[in-house]
C-alpha cells in the first residue's frame, strides 16, 4: 500500500470516529429531555390523581352534609306526628317522612358508592407517587449517566483531533487542496475504500487507470459519488 493511500485510510477512521463521538454527545442532552418529558408526565400524572381524589373527598363530605341535614329534617317531622290534629295531617306528615327516608336510603349507597371509588382513588395516588419517586432517581441516574459520558466523548473528541492533525500533516500537497474541499461538506463521508475496483462508498466500478493511479499514490476521487478514493485493506 501506498503512504497516500494508508493516509486517506486512517482519516476516513478518524473521521468516522469523530463523527461518530460527536454524535452520541449531542445525543446525551437528548436522552436527557426525554427523562425529563417522561418524569413530568409521570408528575402530572400524580397531580391529576390527587386533584381527582380531592374533588371526590369534597363531594363525598357535600353529600354526607346533605344527609345529616335531611336527617335532622326526618327528626322534626316525627316530631310533629304527636302533635297532629287530623289523620289527614298525620298521613301527609307520614308520607313526607318516607319519602325523605327513601331520599336518604339513595343518598348512602351514593355516599358508600363514593366511599370505596374515594379507597381506589387513594390507591392511584399512592402507585403514582411511586412513579414519581422511581422516576426522579432515574431521571437522576440518566443525568449523571449523560454528564460521565459527556466527559469521555469530548476527552475522546480532543484525542481524535489531535490525531486527525497530525495525520493530516503527512497528506501531498497535491491532495490536500481537494481534500479540505470535500471534507468541509461531506466530514466522514468524504472517503471510500475500493475493493478490486468497486467504490465501496456507491458500489459503481472504477477503471483500471483509476485503480492504478491510487497504486502510484495519485488523489482518485469517484466519479460517480465525488469521494476521495483508497484501496481497501488499510481500514
Amino acid at each position: 500500500m501506498t503512504a497516500t493511500t494508508e493516509t486517506m485510510s486512517q482519516l476516513h477512521r478518524i473521521h468516522k470516529q469523530l463523527t461518530d463521538r460527536r454524535e452520541r454527545l449531542e445525543a446525551g442532552p437528548q436522552r436527557v429531555m426525554a427523562h425529563e418529558a417522561q418524569f413530568a408526565k409521570l408528575e402530572n400524572d400524580k397531580a391529576l390523581a390527587k386533584e381527582n381524589a380531592t374533588q371526590l373527598r369534597m363531594a363525598i363530605d357535600s353529600k354526607q352534609l346533605l344527609l345529616q341535614s335531611a336527617e335532622n329534617k326526618i327528626s322534626e317531622l316525627k316530631g310533629k306526628l304527636n302533635a297532629c290534629s287530623s289523620n289527614r295531617e298525620y298521613q301527609a306528615l307520614g308520607e313526607q317522612i318516607a319519602a325523605a327516608e327513601m331520599a336518604n336510603s339513595v343518598l348512602e349507597d351514593e355516599i358508600l358508592e363514593a366511599m370505596d371509588r374515594s379507597e381506589q382513588l387513594a390507591r392511584v395516588v399512592t402507585e403514582a407517587e411511586g412513579q414519581v419517586s422511581k422516576g426522579a432517581t432515574f431521571l437522576a441516574d440518566a443525568k449523571q449517566s449523560v454528564s460521565e459520558e459527556e466527559q469521555a466523548h469530548k476527552l475522546s473528541i480532543a484525542q481524535l483531533k489531535s490525531e486527525l492533525a497530525e495525520a493530516e500533516m503527512h497528506l501531498p500537497d497535491e491532495v490536500r487542496t481537494d481534500y479540505d474541499r470535500i471534507v468541509r461538506t461531506r466530514h466522514e463521508d468524504s472517503m471510500a475504500a475500493v475493493e478490486g475496483d468497486i467504490c465501496i462508498g456507491c458500489y459503481q466500478q472504477i477503471t483500471p487507470n483509476m485503480v492504478n493511479l491510487l497504486a502510484m499514490k495519485e488523489v482518485v476521487i469517484c466519479k460517480a459519488c465525488g469521494r476521495l478514493l483508497y484501496l481497501a485493506g488499510q481500514e
